[in-house]
């Protein structure tokens, strides 16, 4: 696909390039990165304000078109008590739900229950967690654990039994797993103390199941079983886990890392399979923020950025845990960090959000040199970067806790059609086929995929889908595949143009996909 298609795509059907942030860290990976472009050259603007009654939550907002109306929605929670989904264009409301506690939580979006319509869930001080009708607001179920649920949830497919679950952790000590239909509990674990950090889900361990990773009070950063809740493997750092981990295969091995900041001011990178230690980094102070990784300076190799209590950003190599800049940027990162093209300069950049003060950052990603800044309010929260007025660039939504404030920050020229991260490179591979023909050519037909496997066995086989600016949509498939045909339904709810990437050894390929419901 060459850049005159993307750009009569992105022209004629800017919806098709939309996609969705609809959890925490954007994907169940929580890599935290946005592959549509901005246009803020300069420090941006107040495109819109909404004031709640209170701090605004700590994890961020979910933007996604909640109620089929075409154009995008922020939902997020405050400490009122009350989850609010806004209009993405003028920041009014289309509705709130009081609840009986401060919103801490961060919501995940999806069609959980397969009715067309979007749901929105997250969790409550009141012990609760809620599933919304995104077009009402109103209540679908509710779960009552045994605590505060300041954790985010993720929703998946996590037992692979063609219904959706959602995976969030509690103050009472648990992992809970519910039924994306009902709110019933699946399975539920036990550990040492409250969990405050959101869940990544992945195939870590290439045993076509998905597992959760998460941290937890206990000092414990957990790898669970997606099917039964079981503990796979656990890994002891210096003090509490309270933010959430990222997975992702960052030193090119074929298999997944997890990466995550602690309390004792550690930075870890663990072998998924294990959760042996493959390298850690000592900072100056506490790590809260979550991390956010990519290849940030084009080297072709995954970095990993974070910051700490210590008022520093700091980028790491994947591969080595050695720290290829770190900047003193004057204010505590306590949240997560977000990476996306936000100036249409074709490289990365951060943005970076400060607890001590009223500035949101953004940062070069290549040597972490300052860029620009913005005041707002006294502590400001995590980042979401999406398009949320549907002119084709991305714009900031951030809270503060000092006045309880949303915020949708847009380029100061209002741009539009700012286009995706290099597109045109990620989608023009030619198809391959390794010697042998041992997977056959993958087809798709009337928006499903069919695989002929012809020998025994096909290890690491994935099958991914990403809209047309390269962000991660779903993970169809993750494992091992004997000989035999095969037939996979995506789980993709929104109409417009995708890729199915095929990944299977040395064997890659890449087709489109159309969905059109």
């Amino acid at each position: 696909m060459d850049n005159i298609l993307i750009f009569f795509l992105l022209q004629q059907n800017p919806t098709y390039a939309l996609g969705t942030w609809s959890k925490y860290g954007a994907t169940l990976e929580n890599t935290h990165l946005q592959w549509m472009k901005g246009a803020m050259m300069s420090a941006p603007d107040v495109k819109w304000s909404y004031q709640t009654g209170n701090s605004v939550e700590s994890h961020g907002a979910a933007v996604a078109d909640v109620d089929k109306d075409d154009t995008m929605e922020v939902v997020i929670g405050s400490c009122d008590r009350k989850v609010y989904c806004l209009n993405g264009v003028t920041g009014g409301v289309k509705w709130s739900y009081l609840t009986g506690s401060a919103v801490m939580s961060s919501p995940a979006i999806s069609d959980i229950d397969n009715d067309d319509t979007m749901e929105v869930v997250i969790g409550s001080d009141d012990c609760k967690v809620y599933c919304f009708d995104g077009i009402t607001g109103g209540v679908k179920w509710s779960y009552l654990t045994g605590g505060d649920v300041e954790s985010s949830p993720a929703i998946a497919d996590i037992d692979k039994n063609d219904t959706m679950e959602v995976v969030i952790g509690s103050y009472d000590r648990k992992v809970y797993c519910l039924s994306g239909v009902k709110g019933e509990v699946k399975w539920s674990c036990l550990i040492g103390s409250a969990v405050m950090s959101s869940p990544a889900i992945s195939d870590i361990d290439n045993d076509d199941t998905m597992e959760v990773v998460i941290g937890s009070g206990d000092r414990k950063v957990y790898c669970l079983s997606g099917v039964k809740g079981e503990v796979k493997w656990s890994y002891l750092t210096g003090k509490l886990i309270w933010a959430s981990p990222a997975i992702a295969d960052v030193d090119k091995d074929d298999t997944m890392e997890v990466i995550l900041g602690s309390q004792d001011s550690t930075v870890y990178c663990l072998n998924g399979i294990t959760g042996v230690i493959k390298w850690s980094y000592i900072t100056g102070d506490f790590v809260y923020s979550s991390p956010a990784i990519a290849d940030i300076d084009k080297d072709d190799t995954l970095e990993i950025t974070i910051g700490s209590w210590d008022k520093n950003l700091y980028c790491f190599s994947g591969a080595t845990g050695i720290a290829k800049w770190s900047h003193f940027t004057g204010g505590v990162i306590h949240r997560g960090i977000s990476i996306a093209d936000i100036d249409m300069d074709s490289k990365f950049e951060i943005i970076v959000p400060n607890e001590m003060g009223p500035s949101l950052r953004c940062f070069n990603g290549e040597d972490g040199s300052f860029l620009w800044e913005i005041q707002l309010a006294n502590d400001v929260h995590d980042i979401i970067i999406a398009d949320i007025d549907n002119d084709g660039c991305v714009e900031l939504v951030v809270g503060t806790g000092n006045d309880g404030t949303v915020y949708a920050l847009d380029d100061i020229s209002n741009s539009t059609n700012c286009g995706c991260m290099k597109v045109e490179e990620k989608w023009s591979e030619a198809t391959s086929r390794l010697g042998g023909d041992q997977i056959s050519k993958m087809e798709i037909r009337k928006g499903k995929i069919y695989l002929d496997v012809p020998n025994n066995y096909y290890t690491n086989t994935r099958i991914t889908i990403y809209d047309l600016c390269g962000r991660l949509q779903s993970t169809v498939y993750s494992g091992t595949l004997t000989k035999g045909n095969y037939t996979f339904t995506p789980n993709i709810r929104i109409n417009g143009i995708y890729f199915v990437n095929l990944s299977a050894g040395t064997h890659k390929e890449t087709q489109k996909l159309i969905i059109l419901k």
